[in-house]
């Protein structure tokens, strides 16, 4: 169990060396570029998410014409979660 936790360290140690070699040898610039595609994909997921929650507005909108059409057909008053009869 040791081995594995002082593999994992000397790992973890090498891949900051390489990171800061790289980040040194190439100015920054495939980790500026790496950044801007994040970017770039964050503003697609943000644009996406803004749809979903849009439809989501308008399925909850949906659920509630219903619910309060079946109540006006069964002539119920009550919203039917405070049911303390049971």
């Amino acid at each position: 169990m040791i081995k594995i936790v002082v593999r994992f360290i000397f790992l973890a140690i090498g891949a900051i060396i390489v990171f800061v070699c790289l980040a040194i040898y190439s100015g920054g610039e495939k980790f500026r570029w790496f950044g801007k595609k994040v970017e770039q994909q964050s503003e697609k997921i943000g644009e996406k998410a803004d749809t979903i929650k849009k439809g989501s507005d308008e399925v909850i909108r949906g659920i509630e014409k219903t619910t309060q059409k079946v109540k006006e057909f069964t002539g119920s008053k009550d919203s039917g979660n405070n049911d303390k009869s049971r």
